[in-house]
C-alpha cells in the first residue's frame, strides 16, 4: 500500500466503497431480511449506468428509463442501489483536504439536484468539515434535507458529511447532515424498499 502521504483521492475509493457496500448491505439485510444489490460507476454518470444496465440486466431493469433521461454528469463516485424493482441513487463526493467548506457542499447538492439522485455523501479523507460547513450544517436542516418540485412531484434529496479514516479503513461519523450515519442510511434505504 502506496505511503497515505503520496496518495491522491482517487487510490481510496475502493476502501471506501467496499465498506460502504458492506455496511449497507448487513444493515439491509438486518432490517428487512432481503438481498440489496450495489453497483458503482466512477466518473460519468450516464455511460456507467448504462454499462452497469447492460452488464446486469436482469436486476437492473427497473433503472432503464432513468438512465435514458439522466443528463451526462461527472462524478467522483456513485452507486446504484437496487433490490430489482426499484433503485436509489447513492453520490460520493470525495475529498483529501485540509477541511471540506461550503463550496464542496455546494458542489454535491449540485450533483445530486441536478442527476436526481436522492442520497449524498460529501467524504474528506482524513479531515473533518471546515467550521463555516460544520456550523451549517448543524443549524439549517433545509440545507441537508432538500426538497424540489420537479413536474409538479416532489423530489427530496438527503445528504450528508463523513470523515474516512485511513488508518482504520473505515468512517468517523460527524453527526452533520441528514445522513448522519451508515446505518442511518441502511434505515431510509429500508423503509423506502419496504414491501416491495
Amino acid at each position: 500500500m502506496p505511503n497515505k502521504h503520496n496518495r491522491n483521492e482517487v487510490s481510496y475509493y475502493p476502501e471506501i466503497q467496499n465498506f460502504i457496500e458492506a455496511q449497507i448491505k448487513s444493515n439491509f439485510q438486518a432490517k428487512c431480511h432481503k438481498e440489496l444489490s450495489v453497483f458503482w460507476g466512477i466518473g460519468e454518470l450516464k455511460t456507467n449506468l448504462q454499462r452497469i444496465i447492460s452488464e446486469n440486466p436482469e436486476q437492473c431493469i427497473c433503472v432503464k428509463k432513468f438512465a435514458q433521461s439522466v443528463p451526462p454528469l461527472n462524478l467522483d463516485i456513485f452507486a446504484l442501489i437496487t433490490d430489482g424493482m426499484q433503485f436509489k441513487i447513492l453520490i460520493l463526493e470525495i475529498k483529501r483536504m485540509e477541511n471540506a467548506g461550503l463550496k464542496e457542499w455546494s458542489q454535491l447538492v449540485g450533483y445530486c439536484l441536478v442527476s436526481g439522485a436522492k442520497y449524498g455523501l460529501l467524504v474528506n479523507i482524513d479531515n473533518g468539515a471546515s467550521q463555516r460547513l460544520s456550523h451549517i450544517l448543524s443549524t439549517k436542516n433545509h440545507i441537508s434535507d432538500i426538497q424540489v418540485i420537479v413536474d409538479g412531484e416532489i423530489h427530496e434529496h438527503c445528504l450528508g458529511f463523513m470523515q474516512w479514516d485511513s488508518l482504520t479503513q473505515s468512517f468517523e461519523y460527524s453527526n452533520l447532515g441528514m445522513i448522519k450515519s451508515l446505518s442511518g442510511l441502511s434505515g431510509y434505504l429500508a423503509d423506502e424498499f419496504k414491501g416491495i
